[in-house]
């Protein structure tokens, strides 16, 4: 009970995670951002880390921590440094449900995985990928730079969950959270020192929303998914995830004065029918466990 409780207080501090996002950047830029954010997310966990005592791992594997952390540390970074960037063409409601869409990214990705595709991801796709058309998807059938970003951040994070999948069986989680944040951090400054110019003083005045996404967004919320995900079946971890969207729209609309449009409106409606259909358990239709029941009947 208590992993799905970790879980779930990751959704809720990730939902209102948006709106901090946005302020921040009307101080300084999305890389600028994202690597203080990041690298204080980091550094948030090492007195954890010199704590805690040795965890066991169920998985034993040759792999270097070093290559591990890469390994899911680049795609966080891919992810979230193109949602940063793509909050300064969308707005937070819109970000946080078309964000949501790797949810239905993880289940069909699996199946190149050798993982099982059930009956209900494909019409949960289905239903979603008509939401993500009503609301990004203009008249001229155009979307959005800043929507487009955001679906493409889905793709960074369906491989970062997949990567978590496999690495926290076989190392910490805690270790794995901060050096895939402070990964995610170097990079993002190396690419502000390349694009941006940040003051001392425009850095100050996002101190709070630096804070908030560094200490709650980045070093907790993203612990308690992978300390979670280790415990919990991955679609079962997701379908809880998911419900960032829902405390992602929310917040932007109490805090951002945010609102939806009668198109946009009935997107959201499709996207979270697709995302929670996908979830609810349903009879396998392709995958190794469809193959072996034929085996079985030969």
């Amino acid at each position: 009970m208590k992993y799905r409780l970790f879980c779930l207080l990751a959704s809720v501090i990730w939902g209102f995670a948006f709106v901090a996002q946005v302020a921040g950047m009307d101080s300084i830029g999305p890389y600028t951002f994202n690597g203080i954010r990041f690298l204080i997310g980091s550094a948030v966990l090492i007195p954890i880390i010199l704590c805690s005592k040795g965890q066991h791992n169920p998985v034993k594997t040759s792999i270097p921590l070093s290559v591990a952390i890469l390994c899911v540390g680049i795609p966080l970074f891919i992810g979230a440094t193109l949602q940063q960037v793509a909050l300064q063409y969308t707005t937070a409601s819109k970000a946080s449900f078309l964000t949501s869409t790797y949810i239905l990214m993880v289940p069909l990705s699996g199946l190149f995985l050798g993982e099982p595709l059930k009956f209900n991801h494909v019409i949960g796709s289905l239903i979603a990928i008509s939401g993500v058309y009503f609301m990004s998807v203009t008249e001229y059938f155009t979307i959005g730079y800043g929507d487009l970003l955001i679906l493409l951040c889905a793709v960074g994070f369906t491989i970062q969950i997949h990567m978590l999948n496999y690495f926290t069986r076989r190392f910490s989680p805690i270790i794995l959270s901060s050096g895939q944040f402070f990964v995610t951090g170097i990079f993002n400054l190396l690419l502000a020192s390349l694009y941006e110019t940040a003051s001392t003083e425009n850095i100050l005045h996002a101190w709070w929303p630096l804070l908030y996404t560094g200490i709650f967004s980045t070093g907790i919320a993203y612990t308690l998914q992978a300390v979670g995900q280790k415990h919990l079946p991955p679609t079962e971890a997701s379908m809880i995830l998911s419900l960032e969207m829902v405390f992602g729209g929310i917040s932007g609309i109490l805090f951002l004065h945010e609102f939806f449009t009668l198109r946009q409106f009935i997107g959201v409606i499709c996207m979270t029918i697709g995302v929670f259909l996908s979830q609810i358990p349903s009879r396998i239709i392709a995958g190794p466990t469809v193959h072996k029941q034929k085996r079985s009947l030969l």
